[in-house]
């Protein structure tokens, strides 16, 4: 493990100084203070308080786990959605499961601030940018009938391949962002490859 997950895992269970956890770790100050930085920044670690001594010199700063920061080497999720996938199918069917996750695209759409393009072009590169954070790899290729987002790297593959209907949660998120209808047109045989058509009249070219 890197020294940066052994300093989360300390302060996931107890709150200590720069100095408790290179004597935990055997690593230097300097060492400990690089990656409580990266921690910091990224959200990860807080400074609960100062530590007061009775000699002089300044407090030593104690750190601990920011809320949050829990399930952040998680892999439960991927298992977790395709059991949820599987349950809610089987108790509602697949039709209601495809509704269910054409609202969670969208809501994921609204959630992220992207329901209410100034345009369209703004809006899909605002959606695709936002798909590619989360672990996609989108291009838009322009159609007659329309501009196909093409995605190689699904970010929920290994749900999706369980539950095709999946795929309705990405075309109705993108439908939300740019306002257009929008079909999904997945390959699924072999490698996955993530398409989604937003229909739109044939536009001039340039």
């Amino acid at each position: 493990m890197s020294t940066k997950t052994d300093i989360l895992d300390l302060l996931q269970r107890e709150a200590l100084t720069v100095t408790q956890l290179g004597e935990r770790l055997g690593v230097t100050r300097n060492a400990i203070n690089v990656q409580l930085k990266q921690l910091e920044a990224g959200g990860l670690v807080r400074r609960q308080k100062n530590l007061e001594r009775g000699g002089v010199g300044k407090p030593a700063a104690v750190f601990e786990a920011a809320p949050g920061a829990e399930d952040v080497g998680s892999a439960a999720y991927p298992v977790f959605l395709k059991a949820l996938l599987t349950t809610v199918g089987d108790t509602c069917g697949k039709e209601a499961l495809g509704d269910i996750l054409e609202q969670t695209g969208r809501q994921l759409a609204r959630a992220a601030g992207l329901s209410t393009p100034t345009d369209f072009e703004s809006g899909l590169r605002a959606a695709m940018a936002a798909a590619d954070a989360l672990g996609a790899s989108t291009e838009a290729i322009e159609q007659a009938d329309g501009i196909m987002v093409r995605n190689y790297s699904c970010p929920i593959g290994s749900a999706v391949r369980q539950e095709p209907c999946g795929c309705r949660a990405l075309a109705a998120f993108f439908s939300e962002a740019t306002g257009k209808p929008v079909e999904e047109r997945c390959l699924r045989e072999g490698k996955l490859i993530c398409q989604y058509l937003i229909q739109m009249k044939a536009r001039k070219r340039r």
